[in-house]
């Protein structure tokens, strides 16, 4: 069984780029010194304090298209979510490695890689089975 590496926090305001390119992004700051797998684009899911489960695109890494030298984020952009998630705890699964973290020449170039990332995880995600709610802990 391959490990999955999950990453809980709470959302904070991020430069509301996700917002401007159509892919709003919850966004989590990953604790210093936190193990993580490769940066890069995952397929994920998300889940909120109500314990409902959302299939996301997830970017693990520095941002270095939007940052020279940035922290640690977790920004995961919710398929087919409308909300406000400001200041929730989430918990965000990272479940099948899409490609890895890179700059891109120009935002429009990002946005374009979102989209095509957003599908990949929409169909990577949409024959997984939820976990059954007597499994969570």
């Amino acid at each position: 069984m391959k490990e999955q590496f999950s990453f809980t926090g709470r959302v904070i305001a991020g430069h509301h780029l996700g917002h401007t390119l159509g892919f709003p992004t919850a966004n989590i700051v990953v604790t210093p010194g936190e193990r993580v797998p490769a940066f890069g684009v995952y397929a994920a899911w998300v889940t909120l304090p109500d314990g409902s489960r959302h299939a996301a695109v997830t970017n693990l890494g520095v941002r270095p298209t939007v940052e020279e030298a940035g922290a640690l984020w977790v920004e995961s952009y919710l398929l087919d979510f409308s909300g406000d998630l400001y200041g929730q705890e989430l918990t965000v699964t990272l479940c099948h490695f899409l490609r890895p973290e890179q700059r891109f020449p120009n935002v429009e170039a990002l946005r374009q890689a979102i989209a095509k990332n957003a599908d990949e995880a929409r169909a990577l995600l949409l024959g997984e089975k939820e976990t059954p709610a007597s499994e969570n802990p």
